[in-house]
């Protein structure tokens, strides 16, 4: 249009939070050695107890054995050359996912859930499932968005179910 111009946008103007990640499965040789510092990331964070450690919880211990369970079906979220997040899926259907801390709130989770339904979904799957931690409000509030369904199990735990013969909405 005459009389209209564009501003010039610069590197410097791009912020991590507008970049989308880049999902890639896990199970290529030259990745696999993203997934002890990232799982070491989440290890290290620390636990809190406060409201702050419910909106951002660190990952359980048997989160971490099956995101790095290399018999699961991985799938990494990349920003550049970094392994922000991880989800893995087990033969059962089982979901295991997280994202480090400083990247949270930012739709890798999204991301991240999203590719892997779409994945399982044209592999056969029928169903799949996530237990988490009633405390644990984003999982929770990203399975709902989601279409999940939650199961209140025993000892302040949650499955989060989702049939996958319907079209995934977000």
């Amino acid at each position: 249009m005459v009389g209209m111009s564009t501003p010039d946008i610069t590197p410097a103007d791009v912020t991590p939070s507008d970049i989308a990640p880049l999902i890639v499965a896990i199970g290529h040789p030259s990745l696999h050695h993203l997934v002890p510092p990232f799982v070491e990331v989440l290890r290290d964070e620390p636990r809190r107890f406060d409201r702050a450690g419910i909106d951002n919880p660190k990952p359980f211990p048997s989160l971490l054995r099956k995101l790095a369970d290399p018999q699961r079906r991985r799938f990494g979220a990349m920003l550049g050359a970094e392994l922000v997040g991880m989800a893995s899926l087990a033969d059962d259907g089982e979901v295991a996912m997280a994202v480090v801390a400083c990247q949270r709130n930012r739709g890798i989770g999204s991301a991240l859930l999203e590719h892997l339904a779409r994945t399982a979904d044209r592999d056969g799957y029928r169903r799949l499932v996530m237990e988490t931690s009633r405390r644990s409000r984003p999982i929770g509030l990203l399975g709902r968005r989601f279409g999940w369904t939650a199961h209140e199990l025993a000892h302040g735990r949650i499955e989060l179910s989702l049939r996958l013969d319907r079209q995934l909405t977000g």
